[in-house]
Formats: structure tokens, sequence, C-alpha cells
């Protein structure tokens, strides 16, 4: 069985998926050509989902099948479709994006080229949160080489046509690991102890994903920052790309701090209140958006921060 959901168009499958890709070490989300495939948790036991691309930037198809087993219920397609719909986040109209930074020489030559990019979210809270810990003060190469021997160790595996694919590791796993076991993988003391506490509170289900979902940003984000590890700079980031908030400007993030210093504040240097008030007067309800796209343009080499 499979079923078959239409994203908004402008859609770019490749481009998307390449953000939940970002480097070679990634162990969870696996791409290749137009095929997506992730092994994670439909009740007890991990299962592969597959997203198939068949469309095209302008009339974008995607098709889901669930696999592991004989075959899937209608009730798993349906919970695999909610899933693919909030990793792509096939439901954000870039139209308006688009029209939104029209009259912006940087930003449109920005969308122009990475047309169709939607913001990829990691689909449970335990998840975003911990690989924003993980990526706290170094690079997303070394942050993404500890995420894959943290999934390696921790994560339940399945096999599928030789491969051996597997989910990120559940909070009830982590709980009961030592700071030590963390340290052995190469995180620091302070990382290891935020993730075991983080995985306790999920685990006993102090974090209720919806309760938090109808929180304001504000509101939200001081929820999360009373949780050990947790910054402004990392509960943002969970706002975008678990929440999937379009109106988030992570003004802590060095490279965007850099980006609206050097190309809309003539070099001046700015604190974080005044980077996220040009933000939120440039690119409003779109501001993720702005914030993903200049990350976009400096991986493509579009925009430098150098001097």
């Amino acid at each position: 069985m499979e079923t078959i959901i239409r994203p908004r168009a402008p859609f770019d499958f490749a481009a998307t998926a390449r953000f939940l890709r970002y480097t070679e070490s990634e162990a969870v989300d696996i791409v290749t050509d137009d095929v997506y495939r992730r092994a994670i948790h439909f009740g007890k036991h991990p299962r592969l989902l597959k997203i198939v691309s068949r469309g095209t930037l302008s009339r974008p198809s995607l098709v889901i099948t669930v696999e592991g087993r004989k075959g899937a219920s209608e009730t798993e397609l349906g919970t695999a479709e909610r899933l693919a719909r909030r990793i792509f986040d096939t439901d954000h109209d870039l139209k308006k994006f688009r029209a939104l930074v029209e009259d912006d020489p940087l930003m449109s030559k920005i969308e122009a080229m990475h047309r169709g990019l939607h913001i990829a979210r990691w689909p449970t809270l335990f998840e975003a949160l911990s690989i924003s810990i993980l990526s706290q003060q170094i690079s997303t190469i070394v942050a993404m080489t500890l995420k894959r021997r943290m999934v390696e160790r921790f994560g339940e595996r399945l096999k599928s046509d030789g491969k051996t694919f597997y989910a990120f590791p559940r909070a009830e796993a982590l709980r009961q690991t030592s700071v030590e076991d963390l340290r052995i993988l190469g995180l620091s003391t302070s990382k290891a102890i935020s993730i075991i506490e983080l995985a306790k509170r999920v685990a006993d289900g102090e974090l209720d994903k919806d309760e938090l979902n109808r929180e304001e940003n504000e509101n939200l984000i001081a929820r999360l920052i009373t949780l050990r590890g947790i910054g402004r700079w990392t509960a943002e980031w969970a706002l975008m790309l678990h929440f999937g908030r379009t109106d988030v400007f992570p003004a802590g993030d060095l490279a965007l701090r850099g980006f609206v210093t050097k190309y809309y504040n003539n070099g001046r240097p700015m604190s974080e209140r005044e980077i996220r008030s040009i933000a939120t007067a440039r690119w409003g309800e779109w501001a993720s958006y702005a914030a993903v796209y200049c990350l976009a343009g400096l991986r493509a080499g579009i925009i430098s921060l150098r001097d």
C-alpha cells in the first residue's frame, strides 16, 4: 500500500532533503537520488518510512510507503503521511515568501537560486533538542559525527534490501545510560548530562508536545530554556526545526548575525535584539525562511561573511 501527497508548489524535494543530510556522517535521514528513507518508530518497533519524489518543482508529488513487514495498515499509512508532511513542511506556501522578498535584491536572488527549498523538520522534540545540544559551539560536521555515534550506539536498527537503517534513539533508551557512556562517544560532560536529563523528562511525560505547541513563541522559548543545556539559540532552532514556526530568526547564530550585520547594517555590529528587530521588520512571518535561505546561500557561495 502507498499514499500520495502533493506539496504546495514550488517544492524542491532534493534541496529540502539535502538540509536533512548535511554531511556524509548522517545516519538517520538517508537520501539517494529522489528517495528518502528513515527508520522511525511506529509504536514499539521501528519501521522504514520511504518517500519517493515523482513530481516537479511546479507540480510536486510524493509517494509514501512503510516498509519492514508484510504491509502497512491504513493507520500506519496515515501516520506515515503526517510524518512526511511534517518532515518536509509540505504545506508552507513559499509563493508568499517569494512575494515578500521580491524587492530585496539580495534575498530575492537567494530565493530564486533555491526556489522550492522548504524547512526540513525533525519529527520529535527529543530529537530536535538533542541534536541542537550536540551542535552547540562546535562545527556542524563534528556535531553530525557525534550524532552518528550516538545513533549507532543507542538507536534501534532494521535491515532492508541488504542495508542497515538506524532510528534516532528513544528517550527511554538514553535516560538509562551514563555520562561516561556518552563521553566515550566524544560528547563533553555538560552535553552528556543535558541529554540524559532531557531524556528523563521526555520519558516521564513532562514535555507534552501538544501543550507546548499551543504556546506563543516567547512563552514556548521561556519554557524550553528551563531545561538544562537549552539556551535561547537552541530553543529558537527547535521552534523552527520541530514546531515549524516560520516567524523565528535565531539572532544568536553567528552566521545569521554576520549575514544581517554585513548585508543589512553596513557591517556595523548589533545586539541580538536589534538583529531580531531587523528580521521581524523585513521578513515578519517568514523570518525562519530568511534564516534557512541565508544558510543555503552561504553553503552555495552566493554570499560570504568574509570582508
